[in-house]
């Protein structure tokens, strides 16, 4: 858990950041400890943007009213 103050976390919730909030909540304390600042930020926000692509391409898939939306492209 990190230390962030309670007001911060609404701020950024509110502006729309609550996938970097969770990702820099997800973060492993003991991995980051010795880490710049520089470097933990694009930690978060490759996580955040990781999940921000995953949900637009479920998105898409979605709304492409596919026969099956699951299926698997297997090269043959």
């Amino acid at each position: 858990m990190s230390g962030i103050d309670i007001e911060t976390k609404r701020k950024l919730r509110e502006m729309g950041a609550a996938p970097m909030l969770e990702a820099l909540e997800a973060q492993d304390e003991t991995l980051v400890l010795g880490m710049a600042f520089e470097e933990r930020l694009r930690l978060v926000v490759d996580e955040a943007h990781s999940g921000f692509n995953h949900a637009k391409v479920e998105g898409l898939i979605r709304r492409a009213g596919l026969r099956y939306p699951n299926a698997v492209w297997t090269g043959t």
